[in-house]
């Protein structure tokens, strides 16, 4: 039976709320024998409240690597639609898995409304950290810190904090709610409430991060937490379990919406009715800032031997990327253009490592931005090579079609594959993949955004360096060669015959210019038009060109008039390649069939 296969498209599944959620995906995959095709954009969508606005061009070369997905090898496709930088191509996703009959489930995602959605809501959640102070410590003077006034996420947790108090009786004051904006004002907020005549017995938070600065803002004033005031945060951030007091917190399932995913497509496959919306509860982490758990000097030792331990990648990963950079920059072709690649790929532990690129990028000739105005534009060839060896026994230079995905059998019958794929785009311009195992799904964090992003516009340098120099001489075509024969014009001729008759003298050789016309063109264009007429100067600057030594400068100087300059070594030469001219019209005139011939005195 043919395993299932199961698509993932997430923008950074390197971030900890979806690489969480990749993760439950991920396990769960592993247990029931799926196949796993993660297909991630590097560029998040900026937070609310921050502003800014990312490129089109930068969002058009991200999600093309949404299209790169070959819908004949997926049974299912789950999105992590929330973070994605362009709207339509979540709206895209799905309307090609529907002509396909795949089923696509959007997770976690307010923003996008598709046909199945599981719902991670913690409209209610912020009630577990108020009902587990309430009910399990004893607390009833409770202080509330929201982000912005009138935002959806603080509005919710700010009726759920109300509700609670409500139900135990206990008064809601509003000289006990304060904003923090989701960042440093919390602070702020905090010192207002210990300086208040009836001080708080626990400040809970709407995010992790606020109720972090407060726990160090409430230390610098003498305060212990928990035993003074306890402290609770929203999100279940990463930060939670390094700082001290480890952070109590209310997170969305997300591990387990990742899992539950999959089952709700394994259901489906087995013929259950599909739902609109799916839920998932989320769920509180006890940790030590409510004082559920002993203060431990192991906590804070940990924190720092953690920070410690990132400090060191840091400064390692730093180094390296100048490493990379100076290979880049080096590289003369692009065999060698992604060495430097493979040191990042055993800093990331990754397996195995592809870096494919289109074909008609790397074999040039091919001006791939000129039509990418149009709407139905796509960068992605039908090819693809491969130009790294990591992990893997494929050749340098293998060119595979771009649906195989990667340069060699992709299914394994003995396992189930985990296989990612991250754009290598030039703003716009699609250049090709990245495609790799990666040994973890959790833990890359910003450094592997980074490196892919540095491969980009890297990447993008060199080629359209190469690019710039194909059109150079493109120009340099249409400057010196006559469009209808391909010969020299008389610019052409000026430019290159100086070097010609340079050969002649260095070299000790002869040097003879033949001169020639075509007999007869003004008959043949009389009675065949100009069509006739075309032909016959085309034929006949054929003649010369194959007639003629390699190194010769064949020019068309007018109508029906050529200039052959030729360097050789005896006299005797020049009547046989005079004589070749006739031959080969010879052979045209007696298979055209054409009612004149074409000749040419030289």
């Amino acid at each position: 039976m043919k395993r299932k296969t199961i698509g993932v498209c997430v923008t950074t599944y390197n971030s900890e709320c979806e690489s969480k959620i990749v993760d439950g995906i991920y396990s769960r995959c592993c247990e029931m024998g799926y196949n796993l095709l993660i297909f991630a954009t590097l560029t998040q969508r900026p937070p609310l409240n921050v502003g800014g606005e990312l490129p089109k061009t930068i969002i058009r070369g991200e999600i093309e690597i949404f299209k790169l997905m070959n819908l004949d090898m997926l049974d299912g496709i789950l999105v992590l639609g929330e973070a994605i930088v362009d709207d339509n191509a979540v709206y895209e996703i799905e309307k090609r898995a529907k002509e396909r009959n795949i089923p696509v489930i959007n997770i976690n995602d307010e923003r996008h409304e598709l046909d199945m959605n599981i719902v991670l809501s913690d409209k209610t959640s912020m009630e577990f950290a108020v009902r587990h102070l309430v009910e399990d410590h004893g607390i009833d003077k409770i202080n509330f810190i929201g982000g912005f006034p009138g935002n959806l996420q603080t509005e919710e947790r700010l009726d759920a904090y109300k509700k609670v108090l409500g139900e135990h009786n206990i008064p809601v004051e509003e000289s006990r709610i304060a904003y923090g904006e989701f960042w440093k004002k919390s602070i702020e907020c905090t010192r207002q409430f210990i300086e208040a005549e009836d001080k708080p017995r626990a400040i809970v938070c709407a995010s992790d991060t606020m109720a972090i600065f407060c726990i160090d803002e409430l230390k610098k004033n003498g305060y212990r937490v928990p035993e003074d005031i306890a402290v609770t945060g929203f999100d279940g951030v990463k930060d939670c379990e390094l700082c001290s007091p480890t952070l109590t917190t209310v997170r969305k399932a997300y591990s387990k919406s990742g899992r539950f995913a999959v089952d709700v497509l394994t259901g489906l496959w087995n013929g259950e009715e599909p739902k609109r919306f799916y839920y998932v509860d989320s769920v509180l982490v006890k940790h030590q800032s409510c004082g559920c758990y002993e203060e431990a000097k192991a906590a804070a030792e940990d924190f720092y031997t953690a920070r410690y331990g990132e400090l060191e990648n840091f400064k390692s990963f730093d180094h390296y990327i100048l490493r990379m950079h100076t290979n880049f920059s080096s590289a003369k072709k692009s065999s060698e253009l992604f060495e430097g690649t493979i040191e990042g790929a055993q800093f990331f532990n990754l397996k195995k490592l592809y870096i494919c690129v289109c074909r008609n990028i790397e074999k040039g000739g091919n001006y791939y931005g000129r039509d990418r105005e149009r709407p139905e534009y796509s960068g992605i060839s039908d090819n693809m090579i491969s130009l790294l060896q990591f992990g893997h026994e494929v050749p340098i230079g293998t060119e595979f079609p771009t649906s195989q995905l990667i340069p060699e059998a992709l299914d394994d019958e003995e396992a189930p594959i985990l296989y990612a794929f991250s754009p290598i785009h030039f703003q716009d311009r699609f250049l090709g993949y990245l495609a790799y195992v990666p040994s973890k799904i959790l833990g890359y964090g910003d450094f592997f955004a980074t490196w892919i992003m540095s491969i980009s516009n890297n990447s993008g340098s060199f080629y359209m360096k190469n690019e710039l120099e194909y059109v150079v001489d493109e120009l340099e075509n249409l400057y010196m060669r006559d469009p209808l024969t391909g010969l020299c014009n008389r610019r052409g001729m000026n430019r290159l015959g100086g070097e010609v008759i340079w050969k002649a003298k260095t070299d000790k050789r002869l040097f003879t210019i033949i001169c020639a016309d075509i007999n007869n063109l003004k008959p043949i264009n009389d009675s065949f038009g100009h069509e006739g007429g075309d032909n016959a100067i085309i034929q006949s600057a054929r003649a010369l060109m194959n007639a003629m030594p390699s190194d010769s400068v064949c020019t068309r100087t007018g109508g029906d008039e050529f200039c052959i300059m030729i360097v050789h070594d005896t006299r005797e030469e020049i009547p046989g390649y005079i004589q070749k001219v006739d031959d080969i019209l010879d052979e045209y005139n007696s298979k055209s069939g054409l009612d004149y011939k074409v000749e040419c005195s030289c």
